[in-house]
């Protein structure tokens, strides 16, 4: 079989850049430079990776949880790259543009997430299958067929795919572009292989990853890149693997020094959970009688032995992984039941710990509330919402005096994004009302899911009147 991994490291962009690179990783450099310098990237150092508004600066936020998994992926790429080199597979040149690549992957992997992370994803959805059609209602939208498949952007809404959304769509302070990445860059952050209101299955087609309103976009790079839809990306594995490998060490380490567990509570309960599930297997990894230090004792080396694993397991089902037919790159019955036990150490000592259900609790109420007072611009007619627009008094002579300051409060290029996006719609269209409302539905989640833990939060608190400013 031909492996063509110089079409998958495709540079093509949706406009082409102003600048003459004079080579192809500096494309993908390009990229990095792009995704660190913007805003949406520096708010992750205010969300949180599991405890929100956490004052302790050395627990993870999810900025510096992607900056580690960015340096995973970039061990594990390079491993992977030259293993691929001595298979004869592809150049040796070839090796840092797939390292490049990954580790542009692993820094976009979380930039979608909400305020409050898991809690504010499960916030939107409920709000979205309780509110949604009401709403509607309210603003003389009809409920039909196509109503229902947009709104599933909505109702199966996922850090992922707004991930997708923001760099693809809502930096938009240049043009429509955003930030204008490569193809390769944004399938190798493409997650899951589906869009919101397409069948569901398994593996990477558990959740959408991207929405119908980018569903056109994902498309055009498929075909342009002559890859079949619905297949991942072969380099998306090993993104997913290096936030595998992150989060279930970096959520340990961070109980251990918030004093939530200690390290001998870790010890004790990996143990016995393993001797529970696999009587009689002996353990993959060295687990010691003690531990002094977690990041040395038990991180750095776990993560090197599951790194070599993975990266044999590339090359070893490299036609799998290739095609994008794989299920994950941690195989289930070697080392990934290690990284499974963590996951079970961390559901029952730490994520059910008073500290972090309260944040939980606190974070879906706030979310919630936020959308409830936004909804009130999802209430209006068309020509209401268009009079806030132009800034031109109400249609039906109502002075919207609540909405306008509602508006006021979006951000400046999420409603940017929204005027690009409604300019192509067609107003000829009997389906133009419904297609407006999906849009404007989305410049409202797009501008609460891009507050941080903390703003998010004091947004909330004066939109109830519990304080004045915002900051």
């Amino acid at each position: 079989m031909e492996y063509d991994y110089k079409s998958k490291l495709c540079t093509l962009r949706m406009r082409n850049s102003t600048v003459n690179r004079s080579s192809i990783v500096d494309e993908f450099y390009s990229d990095r430079s792009r995704i660190i310098y913007s805003s949406s990237f520096r708010r992750l150092q205010q969300k949180a990776q599991v405890f929100s508004l956490e004052p302790n600066s050395s627990v993870r936020t999810r900025l510096t949880h992607s900056i580690e998994v960015s340096d995973l992926g970039r061990t594990l790429a390079n491993k992977i790259g030259y293993k691929l080199y001595e298979a004869k597979i592809i150049e040796e040149s070839m090796v840092p543009m797939i390292v490049a690549v990954v580790e542009n992957a692993c820094l976009l992997h979380d930039i979608g997430n909400p305020p409050f992370g898991h809690f504010g994803e499960a916030a939107i959805q409920e709000w979205a299958r309780t509110y949604l059609g009401e709403l509607a209602d309210k603003a003389q939208v009809q409920t039909n067929d196509l109503f229902n498949l947009l709104i599933s952007d909505f109702r199966e809404f996922d850090g992922n795919p707004q991930g997708f959304r923001i760099i693809s769509k809502l930096h938009c302070e240049q043009d429509e572009h955003s930030l204008n990445l490569t193809y390769a860059t944004l399938l190798c952050g493409l997650k899951y292989s589906r869009a919101s209101g397409e069948e569901k299955g398994a593996g990477i087609f558990k959740k959408a990853g991207y929405f119908q309103s980018e569903k056109e976009h994902v498309e055009k790079i498929y075909k342009d890149m002559g890859m079949e839809k619905h297949h991942r990306y072969p380099l998306t594995y090993i993104m997913e693997a290096a936030d595998d490998i992150a989060y279930c060490l970096s959520d340990i380490s961070d109980g251990i020094e918030k004093r939530i567990i200690t390290s001998n509570d870790f010890l004790n309960e990996f143990k016995k959970i393993w001797k529970e599930e696999y009587k009689g297997i002996p353990c993959p990894v060295d687990i010691p009688e003690s531990i002094s230090n977690f990041s040395m004792d038990v991180s750095v080396k776990w993560s090197r032995k599951i790194i070599n694993e993975a990266a044999d397991n590339y090359i070893e089902n490299h036609d799998l992984f290739y095609n994008g037919k794989a299920y994950q790159l941690i195989p289930e019955d070697g080392l990934g039941r290690v990284l499974e036990i963590i996951k079970q150490v961390s559901r029952k000592l730490l994520y059910k710990s008073d500290e972090a259900e309260n944040i939980e609790l606190t974070g879906y109420a706030v979310i919630t509330g936020l959308l409830n007072h936004f909804s009130r611009l999802l209430s209006l007619k068309l020509e209401d919402f268009t009079s806030l627009i132009n800034d031109n008094k109400a249609q039906s002579g109502n002075t919207l005096d609540l909405e306008k300051r509602l508006f006021n409060r979006l951000g400046e290029r999420y409603v940017k994004s929204y005027i690009y996006e409604t300019r192509k719609l067609d107003r000829t269209d009997p389906e133009f009302v419904v297609k407006e409302w999906w849009l404007r539905t989305h410049l409202i989640i797009d501008h609460i899911n891009g507050m941080t833990d903390d703003f998010a939060l004091d947004t909330y608190q004066m939109l109830t009147g519990i304080k004045t400013n915002v900051y």
